[in-house]
Parts: structure tokens; sequence; C-alpha cells
């Protein structure tokens, strides 16, 4: 697995490619395969029969979510962990509510008929049907250490999800990712090999000294945070691109801790974030950041 490349930007589409396509539908995953795009970002929630699952949220969405009579939902509080599979089915998540306030984000989002929430087997089958020799697949294992009943335990969803990747080839290609670091420990435990990126978000009031969601690990200030996230045995990190910085960009690469930011969607700071010397970057646009790349003659891969 190649998380950094000297000279060139690592490009990973978001949730598929969410600015142009419903997120995280197997057709937004086809979507990058058509265009060379060899990296993804997607989202694992696990249902009430212990399914690993392609979705963002805990709960269904109303803004991009529809019943089987076709009308959006208005209940926020249906939990995926309370669906079977058989259930989640039955909600089609391929339009976007443009006149919500997520979808006037994406107003120019695509709409398909009759997608469903994928399970991650099925993602995992059509990232082996198109792999590539640099294919690099992010699943972020969605978890929270505020909020009860939402998830599994971290130690029961690791042992879903890293089953159900080994009854796949593609173990090599998958980087494990969670804001929550109780999952991330979970992976180190089970196997210190396998590799795992600490996401971050400053902005959300999660990094704090021995914060929840940092596994209660002492931290004295955010610059520490390449060094703790290497000293913890990670393989990357993931923070806002919104949170750094040259300086601690630099940190990060001096202690040999690749970072891939999220979410960049404009031009301008695609180019700063490349300026600073990131090794990668997730976008809801990864064409755009292609042709940016192939326009500025920035290597990517």
């Amino acid at each position: 697995m190649i998380l950094s490349k000297p000279g060139f930007i690592k490009i990973y589409g978001h949730r598929g490619a969410r600015g142009v396509l419903p997120e995280n539908t197997l057709e937004s995953f086809e979507y990058l395969f058509e265009n060379n795009i060899r990296a993804y970002e997607t989202d694992i929630l696990i249902s009430k029969d212990n399914i690993p699952v392609i979705t963002h949220d805990f709960k269904l969405d109303p803004s991009y979510t529809k019943d089987v009579n076709g009308n959006w939902i208005e209940d926020e509080n249906i939990k995926i962990i309370d669906l079977t599979y058989e259930e989640i089915l039955k909600y089609d998540v391929g339009t976007l509510n443009k006149l919500s306030r997520y979808g006037r984000k994406f107003i120019n989002q695509k709409s398909l008929d009759n997608q469903k929430i994928p399970k991650l087997s099925d993602l995992l089958k059509l990232s082996s049907d198109n792999e590539f020799d640099d294919l690099l697949i992010n699943l972020e294992i969605k978890s929270t250490p505020i909020e009860e009943g939402l998830t599994p335990s971290p130690e029961e969803m690791v042992k879903i999800v890293i089953d159900e990747v080994g009854r796949s080839n593609l173990s090599d290609k998958i980087i494990y990712s969670s804001f929550d670091w109780r999952v991330l420990r979970e992976i180190k435990e089970r196997d210190t090999k396998i590799p795992r990126a600490h996401l971050t978000s400053g902005a959300k009031g999660k990094i704090y000294d021995k914060s929840p969601w940092l596994d209660f690990t002492p931290l004295h200030s955010e610059v520490e945070l390449p060094k703790l996230i290497k000293a913890l045995g990670g393989s990357a990190w993931h923070p806002n691109y919104k949170d750094v910085n040259k300086e601690i960009i630099e940190i990060s690469r001096n202690e040999g801790l690749p970072v891939n930011v999220w979410t960049v969607n404009k031009e301008q700071d695609m180019l700063r974030m490349i300026d600073y010397g990131v090794d990668g970057i997730m976008t809801d646009y990864p064409l755009k950041l292609k042709e940016l790349c192939d326009k500025e003659n920035i290597n990517w891969f």
C-alpha cells in the first residue's frame, strides 16, 4: 500500500463522488473507476442483522431518503442499527432534496433511480472487478464514544468489518479510519499490521486533552497530534483541511506520517493543500481535482 509518493498527490473520491452523484451508491463508485480515480473514502455502519453497510449517518437522512411510496421520509430518528438489511432495502437514496439545507450544498448532484444503501460486500466486489495496481480504499468505521445505542461496540464493529473484508481479495488495499479512536485501538489489538488512519476535526470540538474521541489520550497541544498519532502506531493522519497549515504538515512529514485532508472542494483550497505538502486530498469532486492537477502539471496517483 502506497500512502505517500514524493512529488505526487493522491486523489480520493469522497463518499464516491458526492458532488456529482448520490453519495455512497455503487454508481458513484463506478463513476470513479470509469474516470481512472484509484482511491476512495466511504463510511461503514452495521445493520440490525450485523451486515456492514455503506452509509454515513447513524440515522436515515430525510435529505436524500425516500420510502417505498417514493415520498421523502419525515422521521429523523430511524437508526441503521434498528433495521435489518432487508428493511434498509425498502428505502431509496438516489435523489437529493435540493430544497433541504444539505441538498443546497450539492445543487448539481444528479438523481439516479432505484438506488439502495449497498452492503460493504457489494462495494468490495465492485472494487475487485475494477482493481488498479494502486487502488486504495479508506473505510471509515462510524462510531461515537458519547452516545449509546447507535452502533455495536467498537470491538464488535471491528470484528464484523474486518471479517467481511477478509472474505474479499482486497485486504492489502484497505486503510481503516475513525474519529472514534477506540475503534482504531481495537484494530491495533487485533493486528498491529492493519493500516489505521486517525481522523480529527478541530471544528467539531473533538480535539482536547483526554477527549473521549481520542480514546482519553493525553494531548497538550494540537501541534502534538502528528507525534501522538505516530506514537500510537498510526499509518496516516486524516484532519479537516481547515485545521492544517504548513508548519503542522512539516511536523507530520518529519514524523514520517502521511497526511490526507478532507473534504476539499474549491480549487483554491486544493492548490493550497498541495502547496502545504499534503499527501492526499479527499474531495466530493475528484474529476475537478484531477483536471486541475493536469492543468497545473501536478503529478497525481
